[in-house]
């Protein structure tokens, strides 16, 4: 079966979708760019047309987030759990009674963490991308085009729950408290901002000022995807070093900037490693297909 003609409706129903999409105008421009190079050369490229599309998508139902977020106005945010499963797993005695890790990162934080910590975070889906581009296009792995697909599911999963059971991050109970949600609360870049006024840049308000969700949190997306690359680092036996050094990092910016819990990034693992042994066990049947048919005859 060829792809082609698929990727080629997909990118045209893409682009024009972009014309009439609101939204950040550079977001954009940016994605309506690379799906018409997609579009344009999909013929000559093949592999990089199967190997973006999936991260396209998700680029797309991402910022239909920002359509879909008033609907979370007829549901119960919830504010209080996931707080509450941080202070019974993972509390720390304070001066006051136990606080979360994120709360206790607040008033230990240091520059060097503060940099360290904000390029990781800022970084987490390029790093995913170009090791997933690295076992596709330096190993020449055909196989690896899974793991694009992978993380697409990841998110549709990830989405679908955030969707369902919104959940409110730890910067917003230190902001608002743990009462009724306030649903018109703006996203906040929280720790991130550290950052921007360590180096004088605007990096993390800009990209949080254009988040199409606030009550995102469980589970962390962020967390789950370097995750799962760390998983197929593991099974392609490349960049195993790296990609565990990676997720460690975002596991911790998470929590040091004040973005997520413990809890959601749990969540965040349980559920990369639930799709990662789904392609996994689909990769093997897949393979095991032709051996088990019937026997020619002549």
């Amino acid at each position: 079966m060829s792809w082609i003609p698929f990727v080629r409706v997909a990118g045209v129903a893409y682009l024009g979708f972009m014309v009439f999409s609101s939204g950040p105008l550079l977001f954009r421009v940016v994605l309506g760019a690379v799906a018409a190079v997609v579009v344009l050369t999909c013929h000559r490229w093949q592999a990089f047309a199967l190997f973006a599309s999936p991260f396209l998508i998700q680029l797309l139902v991402y910022d239909r987030q920002r359509v879909l977020s008033p609907a979370v106005t007829g549901r119960t945010v919830d504010v209080t759990g996931p707080r509450d499963w941080e202070l019974a797993w993972f509390g720390i005695p304070a001066g006051q009674g136990e606080v979360t890790p994120p709360e206790w990162f607040q008033s230990h934080t240091s520059p060097v963490l503060d940099v360290v910590c904000g390029l990781t975070y800022l970084g987490f889906m390029y790093g995913f991308v170009l090791l997933a581009a690295w076992w596709r296009f330096r190993e020449k792995r055909t196989d690896a085009q899974v793991v694009m697909w992978s993380l697409l599911a990841l998110h549709l999963i990830g989405y679908t729950l955030h969707f369902l059971h919104p959940t409110a991050p730890p910067w917003y109970v230190m902001d608002y408290g743990t009462g009724p949600a306030v649903l018109t609360a703006p996203p906040d870049a929280a720790g991130g901002l550290r950052f921007d006024e360590l180096l004088g840049v605007h990096w993390f308000s800009g990209q949080y000022r254009a988040s199409s969700s606030v009550f995102g949190a469980l589970p962390s997306l962020h967390v789950g995807q370097t995750f799962l690359a760390a998983l197929f680092a593991t099974q392609y036996r490349s960049l195993r070093v790296l990609a565990w050094s990676f997720f460690g990092l975002v596991l911790l910016a998470s929590v040091y900037l004040n973005h997520h819990y413990v809890v959601d990034g749990i969540a965040g693992m349980a559920i990369a490693g639930l799709v990662f042994a789904a392609v996994v066990y689909l990769t093997r049947l897949r393979r095991r297909a032709p051996a088990s048919g019937p026997a020619s005859t002549s």
